[in-house]
């Protein structure tokens, strides 16, 4: 009786395990029949479709506990629906296999999606996969004739006792829970010491290229992944570039020199799409550049800062075909996280210090100019003051200046045959405005008054203008046109009683204003210089005692 129990368990057991070895038979079979390169079985669980098993260029790859169906070729596939639109032509071609990486040559793909059933029950779909080299599909129903047979009789079954195999086993291991989460916990409390201490060397970097060195040295060993590489990126140029990384035997090997336009793989986009993801891909090519060197799985994590992605981090287990947990998986998104947030300070340090060597070397420009400004202005001053030009409060010039140039503007004159305009101004109630608003503003408004003048005579006009004293202006104009002369001294008046400058000691209009005199004389050689302004002044004086803010013309 008790070696009747013994059997019935032992049977009970080959059955329960199986559904691997089925799997294993069946890849094998597909291989040697139809010339398969890759394959992989998914099968409803409970209304989801699960990875149980998987064979990549004869790398075989059975999931006990059934994975995701995204960790196959790392992004979401509806393969029922991929089955049902290509039922008529069974197969179809494409340029990659659903779990490749970079597109070779002259070498196409040929598919087929093959739904498998119990009767009219459901039981999950079989990709197969073979390189062709043209575009006519070689997969016929008829050569998978004897898979839907065996399906029909066997998976069914092979399913159900696995999956009643692994409640056992789950029953049987409850008891070690407890010791598998203090596992779990001692695994990630190792991982986020080794990744404290990444960060720490990280302050030790000031340049990306340097950072990148030390995540992918530290990654390798702190965090048991075989390789690593960090990839920068550009989305406007669509361009890569790589950093650091490792060569198929581990070891860290700058790879600045990798650059190329970004591959337009689903992979890449799956990883572009989903921020903050650890993308995973079981069982696929594994690569250096182009070359392929291996199978295993591959992991990609894109670094965001907001919406621009700056690159992505990638790792695998070429070496050691270690498992990938998922203390791992959170170790990894915390690296890239990490990298990415250095990568962005670094950058914006590196901006910063442009910015400032280019502000450093504008304000040496401008101080370098500034200087010769003022030994220029220094220069000029000392020689008005030598020369006694300009007074001293406004740097306006003065009567003195105006005498000198007395001769070369009746010389101009005699010469082109036109007449001198004298022009004497004044500022009404000066005194009155000086001692009630003080020296500072009197001195800023007799400047107001002169930029005025100046502007109101224009370049037409060829002049001499001088302060005299006390808000008295002197204006010599070469010029015959007794019309344009009285506008241009109108607008003159006009101009600054428009200023609005408050001024109460002006009993009439409470504000600055301005009283002038004119005459338009012809120069000859016994014109008497001194006496030129004189009529002027005269005519000035009419127009104060008129009431000012006027014109007084000869």
């Amino acid at each position: 009786m008790e070696s009747a129990e013994v059997q019935v368990r032992g049977t009970a057991e080959d059955v329960c395990s199986a559904l691997d070895k089925w799997c294993e038979d069946i890849f094998s079979r597909l291989v040697c029949r139809n010339g398969i390169s890759n394959i992989a079985l998914f099968v409803w669980v409970d209304d989801d479709l699960r990875l149980a098993a998987s064979q990549t260029q004869d790398v075989f790859n059975f999931y006990p506990a059934f994975k995701p169906c995204e960790e196959y070729s790392g992004y979401y596939i509806d393969w029922e629906s991929l089955a049902n639109k290509h039922r008529h032509q069974f197969s179809f071609i494409s340029e990659l296999p659903f779990n490749g990486g970079w597109q070779q040559d002259d070498q196409l793909w040929e598919h087929a999606v093959i739904p498998l059933y119990k009767r009219e029950e459901r039981l999950g779909y079989l990709l197969v996969e073979s390189v062709t080299q043209t575009r006519e599909r070689a997969f016929s129903p008829v050569d998978f004739t004897w898979l839907l047979e065996n399906a029909d009789t066997h998976l069914k079954c092979k399913i159900l006792a696995h999956r009643l195999n692994q409640q056992n086993v789950y029953r049987r291991k409850s008891e070690l829970d407890l010791a598998l989460d203090n596992h779990t916990l001692a695994s990630q409390l190792t991982y986020l010491k080794n990744l404290h201490e990444i960060s720490l060397r990280f302050t030790k970097a000031t340049t990306i290229h340097s950072l990148c060195r030390i995540a992918v040295e530290l990654g390798r060993d702190k965090l048991q992944v075989d390789r690593m590489g960090i990839f920068l990126c550009d989305m406007e140029s669509h361009k890569m570039w790589g950093t650091w990384g490792t060569d198929p035997q581990g070891n860290v090997v700058d790879r600045s020199e990798f650059c190329q336009e970004m591959p337009k793989t689903l992979f890449m986009e799956e990883a572009f799409t989903k921020k903050n993801e650890l993308i995973v891909k079981e069982n696929v090519p594994l690569y250096f550049g182009k070359e392929q060197v291996g199978i295993g799985w591959n992991i990609m994590m894109a670094m965001w800062n907001g919406d621009e992605c700056i690159g992505w981090l990638a790792g695998d287990n070429l070496l050691y075909g270690t498992p990938l947990d998922e203390p791992k998986k959170e170790a990894l998104k915390l690296l890239a996280a990490s990298v990415c947030q250095k990568i962005v300070k670094v950058r914006e340090t590196e901006a910063s210090n442009v910015r400032f060597d280019e502000l450093i070397s504008v304000n040496s420009k401008r101080e370098s100019e500034l200087k010769a400004l003022k030994h220029k202005l220094f220069a000029k001053k000392r020689n008005e003051r030598w020369m006694n030009l300009c007074d001293a409060d406004t740097g306006l010039p003065n009567e003195q200046a105006l005498q000198m140039a007395l001769p070369g503007l009746f010389k101009q004159a005699r010469k082109e045959k036109q007449r001198v305009a004298a022009i004497s101004i004044d500022i009404d109630c000066f005194d009155g405005y000086r001692k009630f608003y003080g020296e500072s503003a009197a001195t800023n408004l007799v400047k107001k008054v002169a930029d005025v003048l100046e502007r109101q005579a224009g370049t037409l006009l060829p002049g001499i203008l001088s302060y005299q004293s006390s808000g008295t202006f002197s204006l010599l104009l070469l010029h015959d046109d007794d019309l344009m002369l009285r506008e241009v001294a109108e607008n003159m008046v006009h101009a600054v009683y428009h200023l609005n400058i408050p001024n109460k000691n002006s009993s009439g209009y409470q504000r600055v204003t301005l009283s002038l005199g004119m005459t338009l004389t012809s120069i000859s050689l016994f014109t008497q210089k001194l006496k030129i302004m004189k009529q002027a002044e005269k005519l000035k004086t009419t127009a104060v005692k008129l009431g000012q803010n006027r014109v007084c013309l000869d």
